[in-house]
């Protein structure tokens, strides 16, 4: 593909952290151009994650190809700038609470003043409407509203954080879609669109297949007890006998009569759905190393893999044959986009300011005026 499908659209982007910054990484993969506003002296929060966190290169991970203009739009002057910029954007996206950019000026009536078919998202916690919308929260927060949290846990046990911020990607990844969406409809109707997002909007959208369905199988969804959330034998994780571990994911019956027949006992077939039969699934797992099972499960349907470790994931043949992650000398260094269809080598992670002057020269103002921002720290220039 020689021209990328976004290419030619501008979007604004003055979220930080992770869910505003995932989703117009997922849109700037796809070729369009994202300008970061930030404000001068600080920026993007993730720029001073802590690596104690574990977030030590989460900036330079969801920002990459990027531009960066720091400009604080708090200032009337600042405001119009950023107005004015917004006037050659086709999407703006804000991550504050409810109310915020309308008080700072850059909300959507301002914004549309200026871009009548302005797409613009407001993507928060919990939404523009309803009793929570103004609470702080967290991913660990909107999934334990949205009910994800609770599936996480064996009955009786407490549940256990997720490995991944499952709120803040999902959110971000139903507000890329939405924006998509209203880009389309656009193209269609000449009309722009003002889109509500929230992150537990992402969870409730993930938790209702599993949940509605069960609900109407009348099902507990729970985890240790749905079918699906290791409550039978087939759908589960069992320790090997060097520690390691293992996913059986054999819902269908030929897949599950596969795994029968490769460990040689056929007489299981019939007992796909007994509850009693996870005990002794255990112990049978706990005859081999993980390797030996590989081994045996290599060229079958059984639907058996290993619970690779980060290490092991980076490792992975499927994994390198896709070229998710990029690699210098044997490390990892970064990622690619996840489209491999669309997949261009991108520019780093813009510093504070980088594309500050030319945007702003873009848009008219003179050498002078951008000093004298910059004197009074109304910008910052990289």
């Amino acid at each position: 593909m020689n021209t990328l499908p976004l290419s030619g659209i501008r979007i604004l982007d003055l979220s930080r952290l992770l869910p505003g910054p995932y989703l117009t990484q997922l849109l700037a993969d796809l070729g369009a151009e994202v300008i970061k506003v930030e404000t001068p002296l600080v920026g993007d929060y993730a720029r001073l994650a802590p690596p104690e966190m574990g977030l030590g290169n989460m900036y330079e991970t969801i920002n990459r190809g990027k531009k960066s203009l720091a400009l604080n739009y708090r200032n009337p002057r600042g405001r119009e700038l950023f107005l004015q910029l917004a006037g050659t954007a086709d999407v703006v996206l804000e991550g504050f609470r409810p109310t915020i950019a309308d008080k700072y000026g850059i909300g959507y009536a301002g914004v549309c003043a200026v871009k009548p078919d302005i797409v613009y998202c407001s993507l928060s916690g919990y939404g523009q409407s309803g009793p929570y919308q103004q609470r702080a929260g967290h991913d660990l927060n909107y999934l334990s509203i949205g009910g994800a949290f609770s599936l996480n846990g064996r009955p009786g046990e407490k549940p256990i954080p997720y490995g991944l911020p499952v709120a803040d990607l999902s959110g971000g990844m139903l507000a890329a879609i939405a924006i998509l969406g209203a880009l389309v409809g656009r193209e269609r109707s000449g009309q722009g669109m003002y889109l509500d997002l929230a992150l537990l909007d992402g969870v409730i959208s993930w938790v209702t297949p599993l949940a509605l369905s069960a609900y109407f199988s009348g099902l507990e969804v729970r985890a240790g007890t749905h079918p699906l959330l290791g409550g039978r034998a087939f759908f589960n994780v069992y320790e090997t006998s060097d520690g390691k571990y293992l996913t059986l994911a054999a819902i269908e019956p030929h897949f599950w009569g596969d795994f029968c027949k490769t460990i040689g006992r056929t007489d299981l077939i019939e007992r796909q759905f007994d509850l009693a039969l996870s005990a002794e699934m255990e112990t049978i797992f706990l005859q081999k190393t993980r390797a030996e099972w590989l081994e045996l499960f290599a060229n079958n349907d059984a639907c058996v893999e290993p619970v690779n470790s980060v290490e092991e994931m980076l490792a992975d043949p499927q994994v390198q044959a896709r070229g998710h992650i990029r690699m210098e000398a044997g490390k990892p260094v970064g990622m690619h986009s996840p489209f491999v269809f669309a997949r261009v080598e991108r520019s780093p992670a813009p510093a504070l300011g980088a594309d500050t002057n030319a945007l702003l020269a873009e848009i008219g103002v003179s050498k002078e005026e951008i000093s004298a921002l910059a004197e009074r720290r109304i910008i910052a220039i990289n």
